[in-house]
């Protein structure tokens, strides 16, 4: 039982090392440090572009946020605890940096200390990374498990042979069943830009369910705008995956697949991850903004 326990916990732990491990997420509970914020407000004051990216960094911090009786997003007591310990952190680096700076001239008298704990540093970097990237290893065959479930062997080695191994991450699990799957998005998601296996290299994917609505202009038939429903949640799975069209407005729920560049040189210039919208009732693909 206490070996069970311990487990737990370290799973727990581990869970929590891992939401921390995006510098974004970090930000998110800076943000949400300073008071309860909505979708939107939240979304501008973290300044992240996409919707689906934000969704997607709101269900890793799982457990460390949640809603309050108003529907914004608010920190947990854990959430709580652990941006305490972020800040903890920092300060304690910053601390450090200043010290070194300041003694920087007195490093020949204490050099016989210096090297011990550089030592013990460096094993507990060591150790942390270890953990931190064997857990990443069962999270990543986790996705790939769950992501592939149930998809039939030839559709799969189909996927693979166009597009490679990449296995996306997502915000959505087995419950949500849109007529048009997970699976079948990012194939329509995929074809229509013209994405190749060579093309895909040194890049990542997100695909995540979203509320949607589209602006439509009645004389001319076009889209005249749209974005993410922020009045709608994901929580549940909808009964009705169906488009809507009501006063002009057209609301419909989207797969948001977003391809990003993994190479420094593009997340030094912060590019902005390509982003393609797939009705998940017809596996049209849509047009429209993003708020």
């Amino acid at each position: 039982m206490e070996d069970e326990g311990q487990v737990a916990n370290d799973r727990q732990r581990a869970e929590v090392f891992d939401a921390l491990g995006h510098p974004t997420r970090i930000v998110i509970l800076k943000a949400l440090g300073e008071g309860a914020l909505g979708f939107a407000d939240l979304k501008k004051k973290t300044a992240i572009d996409s919707s689906g990216h934000l969704q997607h960094h709101l269900t890793k911090l799982n457990g460390l946020i949640k809603t309050d009786e108003y529907g914004k997003y608010c920190l947990s007591d854990q959430g709580k605890d652990a941006l305490l310990t972020v800040q903890t952190v920092e300060s304690t680096s910053l601390k450090s940096t200043i010290s070194e700076k300041t003694h920087k001239r007195h490093f020949n008298a204490k050099i016989g200390l210096k090297p011990l704990a550089f030592l013990l540093v460096a094993l507990l970097i060591a150790s942390s990374a270890i953990a931190l990237f064997e857990y990443n290893q069962a999270i990543g065959l986790r996705k790939e498990n769950t992501f592939f479930n149930g998809v039939n062997p030839e559709a799969a080695a189909y996927y693979n042979s166009q597009f490679g191994s990449i296995v996306p991450t997502t915000n959505v699990n087995s419950s949500f069943a849109p007529p048009i799957s997970i699976y079948q998005a990012l194939l329509i998601g995929l074809e229509s830009q013209g994405y190749t296996k060579t093309l895909l290299q040194g890049t990542s994917i997100s695909i995540n369910l979203l509320p949607w609505y589209l602006i439509a202009n009645s004389t001319s038939g076009t889209i005249q705008g749209g974005g993410f429903n922020s009045q709608l949640t994901m929580t549940n799975p909808p009964e009705n995956y169906s488009d809507i069209y009501s006063n002009g407005v057209i609301y419909l729920y989207v797969w948001e697949i977003d391809i990003q560049k993994t190479d420094l040189l593009s997340l030094s210039n912060s590019v902005v991850p390509q982003q393609v919208l797939v009705d998940a009732s017809t596996g049209a693909i849509v047009t429209g903004i993003s708020h």
